[in-house]
């Protein structure tokens, strides 16, 4: 078979050699390299985690990351503030087990963090799924809101981080993923009790990449840019289960090639406030 464009000429002799004819000029490949360039041998994956936290589990994002991190074979802790909805989705994701708890409260983060290493083992990936914010104008935010704002979008990070970034670092071996939005880079009017805090959490999770990275911890921030729906009738949300497969193949990226920051938007949104 062969064809011609733009004055080149490819004819396939066999399924093994390749003769290739541009401007009368004719060369032909080796089988080693048809072979090669037809067979590329597969990415060497990082090993999935074992032992999964994801802190800030609702309705969404956070549960879907916890079922797709479970429906690879780990065993997930899922960390909430509202006991009584975490016990209901832990009871419905297997392998599962659900921790109540204030990621702001440094000793209540502590015990938790302890109870899980004692109930699961060791922590091989953090999921901080946990945000919010006042959408409001600066003229109306307190300084007891923009305190939790960096508290809930950047202390928590830290003092999450703080109970499994060592023991990765002395693994050589650890996934921390960070949920970002819109507002982890510009700010808009509304958004004076919400972006500060996302700013911060983007700039503790760079820090934490330069710090981790070279230890052969994976850190990664991931946008999300735009708004999250199950619907299946809408083309302008994303679906948080589609989200949290991004997740976990993030988890699972080769370390020649992790990725740090990615943004992620419906097909057809309207995303000219983001790239």
């Amino acid at each position: 078979a062969a064809f011609q464009t733009s004055g080149a000429e490819v004819r396939f002799l066999s399924p093994s050699s390749l003769a290739l004819r541009v401007d009368g000029a004719s060369s032909v490949a080796t089988d080693d390299v048809v072979k090669h360039s037809l067979a590329h041998p597969a990415a060497k994956l990082e090993p999935a985690p074992k032992v999964c936290v994801v802190a800030g589990v609702g309705p969404g994002i956070g549960e879907h990351v916890a079922r797709r991190f479970a429906a690879g074979g780990c065993r997930v802790a899922l960390l909430a503030r509202d006991a009584g909805k975490l016990a209901n989705i832990s009871e419905t994701i297997p392998g599962s087990k659900a921790y109540s708890c204030d990621v702001t409260d440094s000793k209540l983060v502590e015990a938790v963090f302890a109870a899980i290493r004692a109930d699961l083992g060791e922590v091989d990936a953090l999921i901080y799924n946990v945000g919010g914010g006042a959408f409001r104008g600066y003229s109306n935010i307190t300084a007891e809101t923009l305190e939790l704002d960096f508290k809930t979008n950047t202390l928590g990070l830290l003092l999450t981080a703080q109970q499994v970034g060592p023991k990765m670092a002395e693994r050589g071996r650890g996934v921390i993923g960070v949920t970002g939005a819109t507002s982890s880079w510009r700010g808009l009017a509304y958004t004076a009790g919400f972006a500060p805090g996302k700013f911060a959490s983007r700039g503790l999770a760079q820090s934490l990449a330069r710090d981790l990275g070279p230890k052969g911890v994976h850190v990664f921030h991931a946008v999300i840019d735009g708004g999250v729906s199950s619907s299946t009738s809408s083309n302008t949300s994303m679906h948080p289960e589609d989200i949290a497969e991004t997740y976990y193949n993030l988890a699972l990226q080769p370390r020649s090639a992790w990725t740090f920051e990615l943004s992620m938007f419906a097909w057809a949104d309207a995303t000219w406030y983001s790239i």
